[in-house]
């Protein structure tokens, strides 16, 4: 779990609020799979994301629940690596939490819905990752110095 108290912890977290488009890294026997998810962050290191639970992905999570995300910033010319430990949260209050600030999020665009709600897959589940490092990279403005790194372990 990372270091909530670390300076570095709010502007990480900050970054994946304004950034909540992630590719979710997952591998099995039969090698690595990405998909897309919309990241929401909860509390105590932990970030989460809505899916279906006949999906390839959430197969893979029961299975292996280490993860990475990828999120990308290209106007702003930044990423964020993080990795972390996948699990069903079958919580009440974190779940109520998650879906309140995911209506939040998209409270602008009446219609949307995230991809997932387009399979015919299952029924909805929160998955929660409990972050246990996390890489900011800054690569606008570089001149000679090369990216400016904000790291949270």
């Amino acid at each position: 779990m990372v270091d909530e108290n670390s300076p570095n912890y709010s502007k990480i977290m900050d970054y994946i609020d304004h950034n909540p488009a992630a590719v979710l890294g997952t591998a099995d026997s039969k090698g690595p799979h990405g998909a897309v998810v919309y990241i929401i962050t909860a509390s105590h290191g932990t970030v989460c994301f809505v899916t279906k639970n006949k999906t390839q992905k959430y197969q893979k999570l029961i299975k292996q629940p280490i993860v990475s995300l990828t999120f990308f910033n290209e106007r702003e010319g930044t990423t964020l690596q993080a990795t972390g430990e996948a699990f069903v949260a079958d919580d009440t209050t974190l779940r109520d939490i998650v879906m309140d600030k995911m209506a939040k999020a998209h409270a602008i665009m009446a219609d949307w819905l995230p991809p997932v709600s387009k399979l015919d897959a299952g029924e909805y589940v929160v998955i929660g990752i409990t972050l246990t490092s996390a890489r900011l990279a800054e690569y606008q403005g570089l001149g000679n110095n090369g990216p400016k790194f904000t790291v949270l372990t």
